[in-house]
């Protein structure tokens, strides 16, 4: 397999060429002008116009988050990229047939135990494109390279997931698990697992050499309990920081060259939100890791950009509801907008948290690590019963595709753009849209804003406060002084051309 990735190199902007050991394609490399990284371990090229021509690719699109390209799953998008690279044959013959039913009938998945790790069990796979993808879905799913397959948790619910699969794809299951393996008491705690890949994927952005300093960041992150999205954020800001200094130690740098390095990042296009969190995860490693507790970097914080939200109307509103048909997608969009909810709090939430004698839902350690009480709307009441009753589960009230998973927030973001797009708003409006929304309305309607506040989960009075720029009604209320001037001293004129 190759892979293409942006790096920053020699100063300049190079396309990152990787592939494992294999001599046809080191002499293509060479053909085509590429040379070897040793910083990298890779081949690369001067990102320009005349070396580069898949950025205008249909079906061709740069992933952020694996720092990748992606190429659409089509043999004619496959015969192109092929084409550009001048590579050859670099994609499998059956990486765009992504067949539902296996036909052959000697296709089948073998379950065996992992004596390293009694939690997990070895799922050796055929080389079936639409069942890898499924695998590679499922929560704590990881591929091990020294055992050339898949580990997943051993659990009956893991069982279930796969034969299920099996059944759709008619493959066989050879099971050579022994009897008391499998467990539901070796589950992966849900926060581990997170926390378990977004390890292993922010190692990834780093070459080997500099894993060090990015662990040692990690372990520190992680130790204090930070949320993932702050070690996320963290941490990728740090890697972005190690790979503009091509890696080299961050304990010799002194701060004037942090300095420069900060002002060159600016310069080319850096915002001023991405600078504060380079500036706080370089504090942070400074001062945590190093325990270098002086160490200040004195230059003045750029001014945050402020931004108003996109806000809808109540009939905007009822039109998205309105196009959506799946019960189970509408009822996660009406209590996303009737309790002011995140994407994350509308797919953690279970039977248990919702109160419906008290007509209340009970949010659990959401954002900040913060529980609050919110309003469950009496219009949804019975709905949310029905639903219960058409989808049954003990556990999540939106559950996943499998047993024991919940919906994926982007399953719930593509339900929202789905809607928005047949009801043919121009508006970009996203399932945050809707949180907004539930704030903007009550606020009109003569809510305190302090509940809303409450409501929202807000620690900060001053966040809540962007809602009153945003008012409508308000904002319709409000007369300019020169309409008033107009309308009381002059009489209406004619504009005429001199």
């Amino acid at each position: 397999m190759v892979q293409l990735r942006k790096l920053f190199h020699n100063g300049n902007d190079q396309i990152g060429i990787y592939f494992g050991f294999d001599q046809e394609l080191k002499n293509k490399a060479r053909s085509i002008g590429a040379r070897w990284s040793q910083t990298h371990k890779c081949w690369y090229m001067l990102n320009n116009k005349e070396n580069y021509k898949l950025m205008d690719s249909k079906g061709v699109y740069w992933n952020k988050q694996q720092k990748a390209f992606f190429v659409l799953r089509h043999i004619n998008v496959k015969i192109k990229v092929e084409a550009l690279l001048g590579i050859g044959e670099i994609f499998p013959p059956e990486y765009y047939n992504l067949e539902t039913v296996v036909s052959n009938p000697n296709t089948f998945i073998e379950l065996n135990e992992y004596k390293l790790d009694k939690k997990w069990m070895i799922l050796i796979c055929p080389p079936v494109p639409y069942l890898i993808e499924q695998v590679k879905r499922w929560e704590g799913s990881r591929y091990s390279k020294a055992n050339k397959a898949y580990l997943l948790t051993a659990t009956p619910a893991m069982l279930e997931n796969l034969q299920k699969i099996a059944g759709e794809l008619n493959i066989s299951i050879h099971n050579k698990l022994s009897a008391k393996y499998l467990s539901k008491y070796k589950a992966m705690n849900k926060k581990e697992s997170q926390l378990k890949n977004l390890r292993e994927s922010l190692l990834q952005q780093v070459p080997l050499m500099a894993q060090t300093y990015t662990l040692a960041m990690l372990d520190y992150l992680m130790a204090q309990n930070y949320s993932a999205n702050t070690i996320r954020n963290y941490v990728k800001s740090f890697n972005l920081f190690l790979r503009i200094n091509e890696y080299q130690n961050p304990d010799t740098l002194t701060e004037m060259q942090i300095v420069k390095h900060l002002a060159g990042m600016t310069e080319k296009g850096l915002s001023s939100s991405s600078l504060n969190m380079l500036v706080n995860a370089l504090l942070y490693y400074f001062r945590t890791v190093l325990k270098r507790d002086t160490f200040e970097i004195r230059m003045p914080r750029p001014r945050k950009e402020h931004h108003l939200p996109i806000v809808l109307t109540m009939e905007e509103c009822f039109r998205i509801f309105s196009f959506v048909e799946n019960p189970k997608h509408k009822l996660l969009l009406l209590i996303g907008y009737g309790a002011g909810l995140r994407r994350s709090e509308i797919v953690s939430l279970r039977w248990q948290d919702i109160l419906f004698e008290e007509h209340k839902i009970h949010i659990k350690q959401s954002k900040g690590k913060k529980d609050r009480i919110v309003m469950l709307p009496y219009s949804i009441v019975v709905l949310l019963m029905d639903y219960r009753k058409l989808y049954p589960s003990d556990e999540w009230v939106f559950a996943g595709q499998y047993k024991g998973e919940a919906l994926s927030v982007r399953t719930v973001q593509q339900v929202m753009t789905n809607a928005v797009t047949k009801a043919g708003l121009e508006k970009k409006a996203t399932v945050h849209t809707l949180r907004h929304s539930f704030a903007t309305h009550l606020l009109e309607s003569g809510t305190d804003i302090r509940y809303i506040q409450q409501l929202l989960g807000h620690s900060s009075i001053k966040t809540t406060m962007i809602y009153t720029h945003i008012t409508p009604k308000a904002a319709k209320k409000i007369v300019s002084p020169l309409d008033n001037l107009m309308l009381n001293n002059l009489p209406p004129k004619k504009i005429e051309k001199r």
